[in-house]
């Protein structure tokens, strides 16, 4: 990883120059891949699995049920996408014969790709957030960080699709 990187995902303004400059493709298109990975299998955890099981037995199906479940599942989840990213990577990268290159343009459009930058900078503000809420409140600070994390990416999805794409919708002209 470089420094550049670190200031794109900050929403630091980086020149052109600067977003070629990609000493390491990689271990950025690994590291964005179980980025997204840890989301993706965190939240389904968090969201739906953990909701859904604790839904199904009736000992559970109550608000600590739910949460202790959603927090299990997510915490799972979470694990399962920091091993699961790298290896799809790899699969992906040696199934479609991908070179230097290919892996290089990868690199070049995730750095240029705003609405996936957003939804990383949710992800990333909404774990801090939460652990760090839930360390006053008495709870585990994990928990806190699976449930921030699930409302960062959730948040940035809907600022993504239905505000930006309503913004950038041509106006209609008044004839």
């Amino acid at each position: 990883m470089s420094w550049l990187w670190l200031k794109n995902l900050a929403g630091c303004k980086l020149t052109d120059d600067e977003m070629r400059d990609i000493k390491h493709p990689y271990v950025e298109l690994y590291t964005h891949v179980m980025g997204k990975s840890i989301q993706a299998f965190g939240m389904i955890g968090t969201v739906v699995l953990g909701p859904a099981v604790a839904m199904m037995n009736a000992n559970t199906r109550n608000l600590v049920g739910v949460r202790s479940s959603a927090f299990k599942f997510g915490k799972y989840g979470v694990m399962l996408g920091i091993v699961a990213g790298p290896l799809m990577t790899y699969a992906r990268l040696k199934s479609s014969g991908a070179n230097d290159d290919a892996v290089y343009d990868r690199s070049y459009r995730l750095r240029n790709n705003r609405g996936q930058l957003r939804v990383d900078r949710g992800s990333i503000v909404g774990a801090v957030g939460g652990f760090a809420l839930a360390l006053p409140l008495a709870t585990c600070p994990v928990t806190g960080a699976l449930f921030g994390m699930s409302a960062g990416i959730i948040s940035m999805a809907i600022y993504n699709n239905a505000i930006l794409k309503n913004e950038e919708k041509p106006k209609k002209k008044d004839k």
